[in-house]
């Protein structure tokens, strides 16, 4: 699996993406990352996660699926077609802590996006005692 990250604001952001994947998928990772701090460590129940990861999610096409997460998240749009944008948009807290100029995601294209999505979401349970923060419970 090859892991490519991107920021989200950035211009170039479908372009690259169609450029590096295609109509692949894969598994994708949120997370933000600002010129000062790098990438944003979170507290968790069990542990700080070092990595910040905010949300782990699946696609089976990249250009599909992160496109609505990137509609959900902008301030330009009122998208609601993903849930993770959905829950960041409800917490002005949430997006003022994490801006939306410095998020970025992480894809890793795979034939199996959806196995590979419940092993992450399954180790990242196991090791902070939670799931990421703009992921479902459950």
């Amino acid at each position: 699996m090859t892991n490519r990250g991107y920021r989200i604001a950035d211009k170039d952001f479908w372009h690259n993406i169609e450029k590096d994947f295609g109509n692949g998928g894969g598994v994708y990772e949120l997370f933000c990352m600002t010129p000062k701090i790098n990438i944003k460590p979170i507290n968790r129940l069990l542990k700080k996660d070092n990595r910040g990861t905010l949300y782990i999610g699946k696609a089976d096409c990249f250009l599909d699926r992160v496109i609505e997460l990137k509609k959900s998240l902008s301030p330009d749009y009122t998208s609601r077609g993903h849930e993770c944008g959905v829950r960041y948009k409800a917490s002005d807290l949430i997006q003022e802590k994490f801006p939306f100029e410095y998020l970025y995601v992480e894809l890793g294209g795979t034939p199996n996006p959806r196995t590979l999505e419940v092993e992450l979401l399954d180790q990242y349970l196991k090791e902070f005692g939670e799931f990421p923060p703009l992921n479902r419970m459950g």
